[in-house]
């Protein structure tokens, strides 16, 4: 019996689709004695393992879950969870305006990111995005065949003269994504003045952005910033997560937006996956209501924050002086590139090489590529993740990185 010619049955955007980062990432980490500073992996030494023994035996010993944590719940969320998720959202690092009627809980952010994919980007559609971006959204946007127009950034993210003159230049762009806090991939953080530009730019052309903010609770020096959802609340739809200051396994996170657009939410998500699991969302809210969070996140913070100082000063020591790095204020990313006045060198760094040769020596990164929507293929750059690993193993890592980068300047 012949079977299926499955090639002419894949649907055009499946057709497209192309090997992900994300993927080869996680396989990069499962492989022994191989340092990854690849993936936004947390370290297993910030998962807050007695507090998550208690809250199971919390959530399995009240009568008010028993007939309800093990059943279909209901796809909007938890109702105890979404109750007091506005206070966690109105908490200095975010100031998210926020009533339980405006919240959707989702597998993760990235659920969120795959929704609102489906849910605002038709074939052709135009998306603005930071240039660099987090490729996980390029991956949950890409299915849906949007074009990206990419808004120029620096030392302090999106330039809000380059994300007006998009919006004038592009009338029809459908929305903005941006990761304000410690960005994926840079680092780098929207002081407060430049986000109310960004907020005075959106009200005024009516325009949609996605503020992905997983990191802001990871803060190591300065105060925290409010949100830009907090400057413009009908314009802004807040995504949250608890993949870095709990577990990522318990895939639990959400969005803040407006009424309409969570309503559209929730009838994709029944599609999707009916709901999130109820009693992983009744742990996070024990995690919140009995404070361990706050209890928690002090700690995760004096974990990471060597790490970050021990691989910048690996960085100073190893890499040839014609890259410069950001030393973000938080989060779990370093952003390392080629300096301006030395872009002549770039033909002499093929990145996929250093890449390669930093593999064969069992060590992974992340090259620049997958950051820009339309990329060249050898942006000099690299995303280096400080968290996941030891700091023996990041000075060893950054070393190796080092002498094959010597190796191609000669």
């Amino acid at each position: 019996m012949p079977k299926p010619e499955f090639g002419s049955l894949f649907a055009t955007r499946v057709e497209e689709m192309q090997g992900s980062a994300i993927r080869e990432l996680l396989r990069q980490a499962g492989v022994k004695d191989f340092i990854s500073l690849g993936g936004g992996y947390p370290s297993p030494e910030s998962f807050p393992l007695p507090t998550i023994k208690l809250l199971r035996e919390r959530v399995e010993q009240k009568p008010d879950y028993a007939s309800r944590i093990l059943q279909y719940g209901p796809t909007e969320g938890l109702p105890e969870l979404l109750n007091i998720l506005p206070g966690f959202l109105s908490r200095e690092n975010r100031q998210v305006r926020a009533t339980p009627e405006n919240i959707a809980i989702t597998a993760g952010s990235q659920e969120a990111l795959a929704i609102l994919g489906m849910m605002l980007i038709n074939p052709g559609d135009e998306v603005a995005v930071e240039s660099p971006t987090y490729l996980g959204a390029l991956q949950a946007f890409n299915l849906n065949q949007p074009k990206y127009i990419e808004i120029e950034t620096d030392q302090d993210g999106i330039i809000p003269a380059s994300l007006e003159k998009a919006f004038q230049d592009h009338p029809n762009i459908k929305f903005l994504y941006m990761v304000p806090t410690f960005q994926n991939p840079t680092g780098r953080t929207i002081p407060f003045e430049r986000r109310r530009q960004i907020a005075d730019i959106l009200i005024r052309y009516g325009k949609l952005a996605v503020e992905d903010d997983p990191y802001s609770e990871i803060r190591y020096e300065d105060e925290s910033i409010p949100s830009i959802q907090s400057l413009a609340p009908e314009n802004v739809i807040h995504l949250f997560t608890f993949s870095k200051t709990f577990s990522p396994d318990i895939r639990i996170g959400g969005m803040v937006a407006p009424k309409e657009i969570i309503e559209k939410a929730n009838l994709i998500k029944q599609g999707l996956s009916l709901y999130t699991s109820n009693y992983n969302q009744a742990l996070i809210y024990e995690y919140i209501a009995g404070g361990f969070l706050d209890q928690h996140i002090p700690e995760i913070v004096e974990l990471y924050r060597p790490k970050r100082d021990i691989m910048a000063q690996a960085i100073i020591e190893n890499l040839p002086d014609i890259f410069e790095f950001t030393l973000s204020k938080g989060g779990m990313f370093i952003w390392v590139k080629l300096k301006k006045e030395y872009e002549s060198l770039a033909s002499k760094i093929n990145i996929k090489e250093v890449l390669k040769e930093a593999k064969e020596a069992k060590v992974g990164f992340v090259p620049g590529a997958p950051f820009f929507p339309y990329a060249t293929g050898n942006e000099v750059m690299m995303r280096l993740n400080f968290t996941n690993q030891s700091e023996e193993n990041i000075v060893k890592a950054i070393r190796i990185i080092g002498e094959i980068l010597y190796k191609k300047l000669l």
